[in-house]
């Protein structure tokens, strides 16, 4: 399939602001991901910034939360290769005992 066939035309309103885009993302998808910008856009409306302004601290925001994210998803990482080597080794203590039965007094 090629990119033409999965993206398609679609005409969306952010942050005050109309736009064309391509997209393959499902509808209620993309309602979430506009919904939420358009609400931290909002928010920053309190501050009597011009929309380029208001905008910039949005996208400011979100790299933040998309770093935080990562950091996260490292941390799970590591944390799960430390799962995994704990289980080799209480895997192999276990086939060795099991291998080498120790003598019950």
């Amino acid at each position: 399939m090629s990119e033409a066939e999965t993206h398609r035309s679609i005409s969306v309103t952010v942050a005050r602001e109309r736009l064309q885009i391509r997209t393959d993302l499902p509808e209620a998808e993309l309602k979430e991901i506009v919904d939420y910008i358009d609400e931290r856009f909002e928010s920053y409306s309190k501050f009597n910034l011009e929309s380029g302004k208001r905008m910039a601290l949005v996208a400011l925001e979100m790299a933040q939360q998309l770093f935080e994210a990562r950091n996260r998803l490292h941390q799970a990482k590591v944390y799960r290769e430390q799962v995994e080597q704990s289980l080799k080794d209480i895997t192999s203590l276990l086939e060795e005992g099991i291998e080498h039965p120790k003598e019950w007094p």
